[in-house]
C-alpha cells in the first residue's frame, strides 16, 4: 500500500503511471512559446556560439589542435550532456524548479557560455580570416588626431608598473565573483540572474565582434612603434599571450566585465562598488599598459557593458511573463 507521502509525490502525475515531460504541453504550441518554456534567456543567448562552434568543429576537426580548445571543446559537451540529461529526469528542470536546480541550470550556461572563447583561436579565422589591427589603429588615431596613444605610455614602462599593471589585469574577475558570492548567499534571485545575464550578454556581443573584427592588440598591430620592452616579472603577461586567441581586441571583455559588475553593484551592493571603484580606472589603464587593446576597443567594450546592464532586466522581466503566457491552461476544476 502506497504511503501518504508517495501518494502527495504522484498526485500530479496521471494514473497511467507515466510521468510527464516538460516539452509534452508544449508540443502543439508555437516554437517560441517551447523555447520560452524549455530555455532560460542565459540559455537561449549562449546557445547559438556553443551549437556554431560544434558545427565547426564537426566539419573540420583537424582545425581544433589547441589545448584550450580541445579542453573548452569537452567541457561544452560535457555541460550538454548534463542539461540534458537533467533535463530527462527531473520534470521540474524547466518549470517553477527547486532553488538547487535554477543554480545549477545558471552555472551550466554562463559556464557553456564562457567555453566558447577558447575555441574562437580556430574557429573564427574559419568564418573570418585575416586581422584588423590597421582599421582599429586608424581608429585611434582618428580619435586622437592622427596620433597612436597606445605607444605614448612607453615614458611610463617600468618592472614595477608593469607588475602592478598586470596585477590588476589578471583582476577583472574578482569583483564579478564577489558580487555573484553576495547575491548567491543572500539569494537574491532576481539581482542573481539579472547579473548572469548581464555576463552572458556581454559575452556573446564579444563573441559577436571577435567574428566581426578579428584583431590581434596593439602588441601585434602597432609593434615597430613600441621602444621599449615592458618585461614580466611576474610571468602573468605570458600567461596571457600563452592563452590568447589572436582574434579578441575588439571589444575589450576586460573593460565590459568591469564595467557591468560596477554598474550591478551600484544596484545591488553600493558598498562592494565603492571597494572596487578603484579597479574601474586601474584595468582599463593596465589593458593599454600592457598594450592588448587599442582605445577603441576600451570605448566599444563600455558600450557593451552599458548594452548589457540595461537589456538584462529587462529581458529577464519579459521572459518570464512569456513564460506565464506560455503555461499550459488547467483543463477544469475538480
Amino acid at each position: 500500500m502506497a504511503t501518504p507521502g508517495l501518494r502527495h509525490r504522484f498526485a500530479r502525475y496521471p494514473l497511467d503511471g507515466r510521468i510527464p515531460r516538460p516539452w509534452a504541453a508544449t508540443r502543439g504550441g508555437s516554437g517560441i512559446g517551447s523555447a520560452v518554456r524549455l530555455l532560460d534567456p542565459k540559455e537561449a543567448a549562449a546557445l547559438p556560439f556553443v551549437a556554431l562552434v560544434a558545427v565547426l568543429a564537426v566539419s573540420r576537426p583537424s582545425a581544433v589542435t589547441n589545448s584550450d580548445s580541445l579542453a573548452a571543446l569537452a567541457l561544452s559537451l560535457t555541460l550538454v550532456a548534463v542539461w540534458c540529461g537533467m533535463a530527462v529526469r527531473l520534470p521540474a528542470w524547466h518549470g517553477p524548479r527547486p532553488h538547487w536546480c535554477r543554480r545549477v541550470r545558471d552555472l551550466i550556461a554562463v559556464t557553456s557560455c564562457l567555453a566558447v572563447y577558447p575555441s574562437l583561436r580556430w574557429a573564427v579565422p574559419m568564418v573570418h580570416p585575416g586581422h584588423y589591427d590597421r582599421v582599429l589603429a586608424a581608429t585611434d588615431r582618428w580619435l586622437f588626431a592622427d596620433r597612436d596613444p597606445v605607444p605614448v605610455l612607453d615614458h611610463l614602462v617600468s618592472p614595477v608598473a608593469t607588475a602592478v599593471m598586470a596585477l590588476a589585469y589578471a583582476c577583472e574577475w574578482v569583483p564579478l565573483l564577489a558580487l555573484g558570492g553576495f547575491l548567491w548567499a543572500r539569494r537574491r534571485d532576481r539581482e542573481w540572474s539579472d547579473l548572469l545575464l548581464g555576463l552572458v550578454f556581454v559575452q556573446c556581443l564579444g563573441y559577436v565582434g571577435y567574428f566581426a573584427l578579428p584583431a590581434v592588440g596593439p602588441w601585434y598591430g602597432l609593434a615597430d612603434r613600441f621602444t621599449v620592452p615592458l618585461g614580466d616579472v611576474l610571468g602573468i603577461r605570458s600567461y596571457y599571450l600563452e592563452h590568447s586567441t589572436d582574434v579578441d581586441a575588439f571589444p575589450s571583455l576586460h573593460v565590459a566585465t568591469i564595467i557591468l559588475m560596477a554598474l550591478f553593484a551600484w544596484r545591488d551592493c553600493r558598498g562592494l562598488f565603492w571597494l572596487t571603484s578603484p579597479l574601474l580606472v586601474v584595468v582599463p589603464a593596465s589593458t593599454l599598459y600592457l598594450r592588448w587593446h587599442y582605445v577603441t576597443d576600451l570605448v566599444t567594450g563600455l558600450a557593451v557593458a552599458v548594452v548589457a546592464r540595461v537589456a538584462a532586466p529587462s529581458v529577464n522581466r519579459a521572459w518570464d511573463a512569456a513564460r506565464r503566457a506560455a503555461a499550459p491552461r488547467s483543463s477544469g476544476s475538480g
